[in-house]
């Protein structure tokens, strides 16, 4: 049987060196020294301010071997980013070029495909596996699907992307990935002290991440949220599938979800949304 697969564009960088564990974990979010060979973990890296430079995600291939993998055209900022402090350590960071195929599902196969990283992960009720290849060919067990598909289901599951949902103006907290991809146990790290500080108060971040969904007569939107006339959140991906629209988008503060809330569509037309939280 073959697996549908999606084939998404991806930077890679290999992180090694003696003291590469030591060094990650002190510019990661994530507790990098806690890993096991062969784990996974999405990660925040961050400016000294605690906005987001980059979320990518660590594999450990071994102890002071990692790979990174983070969204199509950030893999030099990443390297840019992890050089700036790379001083006097026994560390190398380099591009890589690997090649990253998505099953839109967990078949739980056993990966048996030559140089692969099988890498299976849940998010909000949604299964994946990832396939990380040394080499471009499409193995000859994988059927390529249309990329518009993973790009629909991205959305319906709540999958942040630098560009879109992240720039460097964002605030971890704001994306409600907290959970996946800060560790609050371990020690210090870059950015820190504002990841901390808005984890210990209850009023949370100005605008958050949700859902929003509305009827399949919706083509487009204009890229903003209202209610009752106000401008209550933007519109930062958006996908028109067969069962309706959907899409991601930033909510005020103080505004609750489930709640129904009004888009204007290409043709200037007020359409109904129902906006929820990631997890919902």
């Amino acid at each position: 049987m073959k697996l549908d697969v999606v084939k998404r564009e991806k930077d890679f960088l290999r992180v090694f060196g003696n003291e590469a564990e030591s060094y990650l974990q002190g510019q990661l979010s994530q507790d990098v020294e806690g890993m096991l060979d062969g784990e996974s973990r999405f990660t925040f890296l961050l400016q000294p301010s605690g906005k987001v430079d980059a979320w990518l995600r660590i594999y450990r291939q071994t102890q002071n071997d990692y790979l990174l993998d983070v969204d199509k055209n950030y893999g030099d900022l990443v390297l840019a980013r992890l050089k700036r402090f790379l001083l006097r350590t026994d560390c190398t960071v380099e591009i890589l070029n690997y090649f990253l195929y998505t099953e839109i599902a967990n078949s739980r196969i056993e990966n048996s495909f030559v140089d692969c990283f099988a890498i299976p992960y849940s998010w909000f009720g949604f299964e994946f596996t990832d396939y990380i290849f040394k080499n471009e060919s499409l193995p000859e067990g994988f059927n390529l699907i249309d990329y518009q598909l993973w790009e629909e289901t991205r959305i319906k599951a709540g999958i942040p992307e630098i560009g879109k949902e992240i720039d460097e103006s964002t605030i971890p907290a704001s994306l409600g990935i907290v959970d996946f991809s800060v560790s609050f146990t371990k020690g210090c790290y870059t950015g820190q002290e504002l990841v901390a500080r808005i984890d210990s108060r209850k009023g949370g971040t100005p605008y958050r991440l949700v859902k929003i969904s509305g009827a399949s007569d919706v083509s487009a939107s204009q890229g903003y949220l209202f209610q009752n006339g106000e401008k209550i959140g933007t519109i930062t991906s958006e996908a028109v599938a067969g069962d309706g629209f959907f899409a991601l988008g930033f909510l005020k503060r103080g505004i609750e979800t489930p709640t129904e809330a009004q888009i204007v569509d290409s043709d200037s037309n007020d359409k109904k949304v129902l906006v929820m939280p990631l997890e919902g």
